[in-house]
């Protein structure tokens, strides 16, 4: 089937169901973004970001400023909350609110979002290992440079392995995608951390330009990989998801029943309507036309190439961004 219709037939199916998706069951849409909490603290405008918040929850959390304090300790100022460190932040003003208002969730927000329920990932186990050894060391820059160069290998190497498994093992899913998505972007974050820690130290004698060039080729790899992932995904949803009208008895009287179903997520599906030519009778044309139209519409599908393009362009500020925290006292 399909040759009786053009390319511009299957998009204009596909951009009707597109439409439809968006306003009734967004389920469709690809989940593979990066995490809100990664995009608002990888500007130049990070520690502004953190200091917003910190101010919101003071002004809308009872006892904040309390559980605030007992988790930042003696510490009055905290050194280096820019990027990462406003992320890590951030995270600890989460854990603070928590406890204020007397929840035992002491899950980072940002992990739960990325990883949901997966039950055995590397890849979590190294950001979270590096959150925590962060916490503990952030008025240490010394350990905390150990720390993220001996993390960031480990986090590199499972993310050299999760890739291999999407790309080469035929284990391409929408979770796996986002965690690999993610741990990327999280990893960048560590190289300009980490870059930012030593270009402070008076003994570093590494120039500044040279830890530059260094992220920048790690970031053209990881956009090079990001290019072949897409693909192999968008390869993958137009093969998963699919058109369906029931019994062959409904599918040549009843067209209008046509129904798109996302395999992926129990319960995610909707009725699509008969704007030829009809889904359920050219299904893999016209999902391989939505899937054209969600890569090129849906933000935060279109913007996972410029995230890391954005950070390229900006390097050479980002790595020399300051900002220190200070943490709210009941007195103040």
């Amino acid at each position: 089937m399909g040759g009786s219709y053009s390319q511009e037939d299957y998009l204009r199916s596909a951009f009707d169901i597109y439409g439809d998706v968006l306003r009734y069951e967004p389920c469709f849409l690809p989940d593979i973004g990066i995490d809100e909490s990664l995009l608002k603290y990888s500007g130049s405008d990070s520690n502004a970001a953190l200091q917003a918040f910190s101010n919101e929850m003071i002004n809308t959390v009872p006892g904040y400023v309390h559980s605030l304090g007992s988790a930042f300790g003696a510490l009055t100022s905290v050194p280096n909350a820019v990027g990462l460190g406003a992320l890590v932040i951030s995270m600890i003003i989460e854990i603070a609110v928590k406890t204020s208002a007397q929840t035992s969730d002491d899950t980072y927000s940002l992990l739960r979002r990325v990883f949901g329920e997966e039950k055995a990932s590397s890849v979590r186990d190294k950001m979270s290992e590096f959150l925590k050894r962060h916490e503990i060391y952030m008025n240490n820059d010394q350990r905390l440079r150990e720390e993220l160069r001996r993390l960031e290998h480990q986090l590199s190497d499972h993310l050299t392995a999760l890739r291999n498994s999407l790309k080469l093992d035929g284990q391409m899913r929408s979770r796996g995608f986002k965690i690999w998505v993610n741990g990327a972007a999280f990893h960048v974050q560590m190289l300009i951390h980490e870059a930012r820690l030593d270009i402070q130290d008076v003994q570093t004698s590494k120039p500044a330009s040279d830890y530059v060039k260094e992220i920048k080729a790690a970031i053209d790899v990881y956009l090079r990989y990001l290019d072949h992932l897409l693909e192999k995904y968008k390869t993958y949803k137009i093969n998963s998801d699919e058109f369906s009208c029931g019994t062959l008895f409904f599918c040549m009287n009843l067209e209008n029943i046509c129904k798109m179903y996302n395999n992926e997520i129990e319960g995610c599906s909707i009725k699509v309507h008969g704007i030829p030519p009809e889904p359920c009778s050219y299904g893999k044309e016209v999902m391989a036309a939505f899937m054209d139209i969600v890569y090129s519409n849906y933000e935060p599908i279109k913007g996972l190439k410029s995230y890391f393009s954005n950070i390229k362009n900006n390097l050479n500020s980002l790595i020399r961004e300051r900002g220190s925290f200070t943490v709210p006292s009941a007195a103040g």
